[in-house]
């Protein structure tokens, strides 16, 4: 057997064990139910909101008055203050804001990468808490669920905090420094992060071009 043959048979034996252990821990269905939730948010809530909203605001002239007159910049700190202290404003909002730009991939891709190294700042937030004993007890108990469905699922729950909409990415990545989870490792599975941005962002790209879009549906 050559090496190559003996590397693809190992990986591919890794691969059936790791489906087998996310079968038994129950991750598929996590993902499916979840998966089910969100799609559910955009369908009653935010695709109704938008078109209700449509009627009283012109998101063009708003999107582009707060484009022209706030400084990109102060926009992108205040996105990367928020990505690495608990996610305080909806990364959603700067993903929508990217879009009024004349190369809105190049700010989604940005915005991924800032998420990205927020996800490393919100890591050594939690080393700093795990070496506070009492802080540290405080803040294990209030991240509770997410610090069992990362011992449960390990990476894999990185990656699904890093790709699904609502997903509180910087508090599940304070978890799991709580629990000592290799940084190296993190850094892997927290590059899923720049995905989101760069599809997410698309797809709002799309739902934003309203002029196209409502002049279709009305």
């Amino acid at each position: 057997m050559t090496k190559r043959n003996s590397f693809l048979s190992r990986l591919w034996i890794n691969l059936r064990f790791q489906h087998r252990h996310n079968q038994k821990r129950g991750l598929y269905s996590y993902l499916g139910w979840n998966s089910l939730k969100i799609i559910a948010i955009y369908i009653i809530i935010i695709v109704p909101l938008i078109i209700i909203a449509r009627n009283f605001f012109d998101f063009n002239t708003i999107f582009s008055y707060f484009t022209d007159n706030v400084s990109p910049w102060f926009v992108i700190l205040v996105f990367f203050i928020s990505e690495s202290f608990l996610g305080m404003i909806p990364p959603d909002l700067f993903m929508i804001w990217s879009t009024r730009f004349d190369q809105p991939f190049l700010m989604l891709l940005l915005l991924g990468v800032l998420s990205y190294l927020g996800g490393i700042v919100s890591y050594w937030i939690g080393y700093w808490l795990s070496a506070r004993p009492k802080i540290r007890a405080y803040t294990e108990r209030k991240l509770e669920k997410y610090i069992i469905l990362v011992r449960k699922w390990g990476g894999a729950f990185i990656v699904i905090a890093a790709l699904f909409p609502f997903s509180p990415l910087s508090t599940v990545i304070i978890a799991v420094s709580l629990l000592k989870y290799p940084f190296k490792s993190y850094l892997l599975f927290g590059l899923s992060r720049i995905l989101r941005f760069l599809f997410q962002g698309l797809l709002y790209m799309g739902l934003f071009n309203m002029d196209a879009i409502f002049s279709n549906i009305f």
